[in-house]
């Protein structure tokens, strides 16, 4: 293994991780340490060699981060792919439900128009109903009146008779 003099922030680069880790990393690994030029503080990283052509390289995840196991991303890419399926299914379940719901709706709108046109015919028919019946009522309150004044005449002469020639007409005619 090759050593190699790198600052905090390399040394979370290649590691990916933050500076900060980086440092506490050296502490408790005990690396070596000095200032550069400009005062900034190196440490002594053992390099491992680079892997051969054959093998493929994964990719480094920005500083701070973890490197992503290929098979765990391609898994997770997977499962997203299902997922949007399922949202999409998920769609046109919820516009065929709201189709469904709109024309539910409109039906029963419908019927409630029928309804109320119904209502409506029927309170006409009951309305022309209870006219004729006072109409009717009418009319034989009229002739009750009538008959009640005839009587009232026939009750006023007969008293005016005496009871004598009251009787007489009664038995002749």
């Amino acid at each position: 293994m090759d050593e190699e003099w790198l600052t905090y922030e390399a040394v979370g680069d290649r590691l990916a991780i933050s500076p900060s880790a980086a440092r506490s990393l050296a502490r408790r690994r005990g690396w070596r340490r000095q200032l550069d030029n400009s005062g900034r503080a190196l440490v002594l990283v053992a390099i491992e060699p680079r892997p051969p052509d054959d093998q493929p390289v994964t990719a480094r995840s920005p500083a701070g981060r973890r490197a992503v196991d290929p098979a765990l991303a391609t898994a997770l890419e997977s499962h997203i792919k299902t997922l949007q399926r399922e949202i999409e299914t998920l769609k046109e379940q919820l516009s065929a439900a709201e189709a469904r719901a709109a024309a539910e709706l409109t039906a029963s709108e419908a019927r409630a128009e029928k309804q109320a046109a119904d209502f409506a015919a029927r309170d006409a028919q009951r309305i022309a109903d209870l006219a004729g019946e006072r109409a009717r009522a009418d009319k034989a309150i009229g002739a009750f009146a009538a008959l009640a004044d005839r009587l009232d005449a026939l009750a006023a002469a007969n008293q005016r008779q005496p009871f004598l020639k009251r009787l007489k007409q009664r038995l002749v005619g």
